[in-house]
């Protein structure tokens, strides 16, 4: 596919055709009305900005990166004792994801889908989860004048920066070689310990179900922050201070999260078992 030769309707068909191949729910109004609304409004302009990128030098992973930034000055934005800043910070949050959805389509279309590409996807949405946290968390503190927010604020910061497994499992990327080489011998019943499926992904933290319930409230989805960024429109207007009650929420789950990653990762010992399981699917054998 030449794509020095498609307009904007050929990149209209590909990318619709390729998220509702991939997603068919996005084409059912009736089952997901909120989720068929919100693609489109990520879709179209995305149709548009492949199209004027398409004619440029500017890369997939430079789409990326700006997404990335999304999370830092919606962040700021939110942070300003200002509404009419405050009112661009919701609209940077609210349509950062037209961003997301760029870059891989013109990856697809004029380059290639890469591993960086998806690590910088993958990091852009945690910084935008940070920038949303924290972000919000200085607007309830304007609203309300609640000076302990301003400790709670730098303590949830650092929580939802880290946990126990992602530093782990950045650990062990890191001394990876070190790790299989200084220990070639899989480990007597290492076989019965680790999944037969023969996938790292396999290995998972079993946390208790009212655990993972609690997790998924008012998590990084879109329309949890659609609805965050609701709450943060109607305190600007009415002075509700709902959005007060909403970051403490927030705030809990994340501490909760913190504290389990150490209690149920260091017990079930996932480490030592992704471990294993690589030098299984690598074939290691006894020296």
């Amino acid at each position: 596919m030449d794509y020095r030769t498609l307009n904007i309707k050929d990149i209209k068909k590909i990318i619709f055709d390729q998220q509702f191949t991939k997603f068919p729910y996005l084409n059912n109004f009736k089952k997901n009305p909120y989720t068929y609304l919100k693609a489109r409004y990520y879709m179209y302009p995305s149709v548009f900005l492949v199209y004027v990128l398409l004619k440029s030098r500017i890369t997939p992973n430079m789409v990326t990166i700006c997404y990335c930034l999304c999370g830092i000055i919606g962040g700021i934005f939110l942070s300003i004792p200002y509404f009419q800043f405050n009112i661009i910070g919701v609209f940077i949050f609210f349509s950062k994801g037209i961003l997301d959805w760029t870059d891989g389509q013109l990856a697809r279309i004029k380059y290639k889908p890469t591993l960086t590409g998806h690590i910088l996807d993958v990091y852009g949405a945690i910084l935008n989860s940070i920038g949303l946290t924290i972000g919000l968390g200085f607007f309830v503190f304007h609203q309300t004048n609640y000076q302990f927010l301003i400790y709670l604020i730098a303590v949830i910061a650092f929580l939802h920066s880290e946990v126990f497994t992602s530093a782990g499992k950045k650990i062990i990327l890191e001394d990876l070689k070190v790790i299989l080489s200084n220990n070639k011998k899989i480990p007597d019943g290492a076989n019965k310990n680790v999944n037969n499926k023969n996938s790292t992904n396999n290995i998972q933290i079993k946390y208790p179900k009212w655990l993972n319930i609690f997790k998924d409230f008012f998590d990084d989805r879109a329309r949890s922050v659609d609805f965050i960024l609701l709450l943060i429109i109607i305190d600007i207007y009415f002075d509700y201070n709902l959005t007060f009650y909403i970051y403490l929420i927030i705030s809990l789950r994340i501490f909760t999260r913190f504290i389990a990653s150490f209690f149920f990762g260091v017990r079930s010992r996932w480490a030592e078992l992704y471990v294993e399981e690589l030098k299984i699917n690598n074939k290691f054998k006894n020296d």
